[in-house]
């Protein structure tokens, strides 16, 4: 049985029999299809007219949208390591300290590799004399240490560094704790050796120094405990006993040329000029924008008495590095001797704002200032001077200063003893 819903009343209009709607869409689609004919017709001519048009909006379009980022090249890590290494290997060190610098930014846990760069920040760093080298050595050092803290290899080159940086106490703490880490590890123990010397306990160094070459007899580690062997005779005046271990230290790491330089220095002591200019000839050609190098060369030809040479040799330092403070002393002080006071007064002045406290070259300075006929300039660097040999007793020098100060009209008194308290 079905039940039935009425259906509910819906009030509307009437339907309408005409629509323009309709009328409208039959008389478009000939239209349409006429215009197609059209274009199929002339679609050459189409193409030519509006294509560029276009190619032109699509253009500007492209012009104010931003251009893709490009992808961050990462580093080839194999050829920083090659680069590294080659530089490293043929003895260019400023090379190998910029490449292994650039390999270590992508190799942060490399204790052995960020031990390379602190050690040849280290040696070249005008035995400890360039500030700013050294305070990168020490930032080195600190990163070995984090590559891996368990590893002596930091704390090792660390104490180098702080003992060349005159740091002993520290540079001390850190190489004993290098050898509580690792009791095999040579370098700690060479180390060790040049802490002490510089402390002044020879007997121990050296001690420390012949229990590193029982323990490595090879390589760059080597090089170190033979150099520092070297430097202990050095110290004590004792050149010619210096002269086989430097040799021995420089047959294991001839591209080092600091050693050549300390090598050489034994040399002109022991008044051998022309074995040492062999010597540092051979270093030059190895890394000729070395200043330790030029600057120890230059000092060997004035010994010599090839003064032209010298000339060159502290000209060539300072090419290289205008900065060099004994470059500039020691050229000056050559143009002083030749009595080119002009030009002396320029490097003089130099190597003083620079830094230099060798009373000569106040000396130099003053002296040349007043063979110009300006006392007024130079009596302040000559009582600089003078003061320097006084505090450090040197009567030869004092008698120099004196007469320089005369001579421009000064009178000198005495100067008196500080009270005891």
């Amino acid at each position: 049985m079905y039940l039935r819903t009425p259906k509910r009343y819906r009030s509307g209009r009437r339907r309408r029999l005409f629509s323009w709607r309709k009328l409208f869409m039959l008389l478009a689609i000939p239209a349409l299809a006429y215009g197609g004919w059209l274009i199929w017709l002339h679609q050459q001519a189409l193409r030519q007219a509006v294509l560029p048009q276009i190619e032109n909006v699509a253009q500007q379009v492209q012009t104010q949208v931003a251009p893709p980022v490009e992808p961050t090249a990462t580093p080839d890590v194999l050829v920083a390591e090659t680069s590294c290494e080659n530089a490293y290997r043929v003895g260019d060190l400023e090379e190998a300290i910029k490449q292994c610098k650039a390999l270590a930014e992508v190799k942060p846990n490399d204790v052995e590799l960020y031990y390379r760069v602190t050690h040849l920040l280290v040696i070249t760093s005008g035995f400890g004399r360039d500030e700013e080298r050294m305070g990168e050595a020490l930032q080195f050092a600190e990163k070995t240490i984090n590559a891996n803290p368990e590893a002596p290899h930091g704390w090792a080159i660390r104490a180098m560094a702080l003992d060349w940086h005159g740091d002993y106490g520290l540079a001390l703490a850190s190489a004993l704790h290098a050898r509580a880490l690792d009791s095999t590890f040579a370098p700690a123990y060479t180390f060790l050796g040049e802490i002490y010397q510089d402390l002044g306990q020879y007997e121990i160094a050296m001690g420390y120094l012949e229990q590193a070459l029982e323990l490595d007899t090879r390589g760059i580690a080597v090089a170190d405990t033979f150099r520092t062997q070297g430097l202990w005779y050095s110290n004590q005046g004792r050149w010619a006993e210096a002269i086989q271990p430097y040799q021995a230290a420089l047959q294991n790491a001839p591209t080092y040329t600091y050693i050549a330089v300390e090598l050489a220095n034994n040399y002109i002591a022991l008044g051998q000029v022309t074995k040492a200019i062999e010597v540092l000839s051979q270093a030059w050609d190895r890394n000729p924008a070395d200043p330790m190098v030029l600057f120890t060369l230059a000092n060997a030809y004035r010994r010599n008495g090839n003064i032209e040479r010298a000339y060159e040799f502290y000209q060539r330092c300072l090419d290289v590095d205008p900065d060099n403070v004994p470059c500039l002393s020691y050229l000056g002080g050559l143009q002083w001797g030749d009595g080119d006071f002009v030009t002396a007064i320029t490097n003089l002045q130099r190597a003083i704002d620079l830094g230099s406290d060798d009373p000569d070259d106040f000396y130099q300075l003053g002296h040349s200032q007043a063979a110009l006929g300006r006392c007024d300039l130079a009596i302040p660097y000559l009582q600089r001077g003078y003061q320097m040999v006084i505090e450090s007793g040197d009567e030869r020098r004092k008698q120099y200063f004196e007469n320089a100060l005369r001579s421009c009209g000064m009178e000198l008194s005495v100067p008196q003893p500080t009270p005891t308290p």
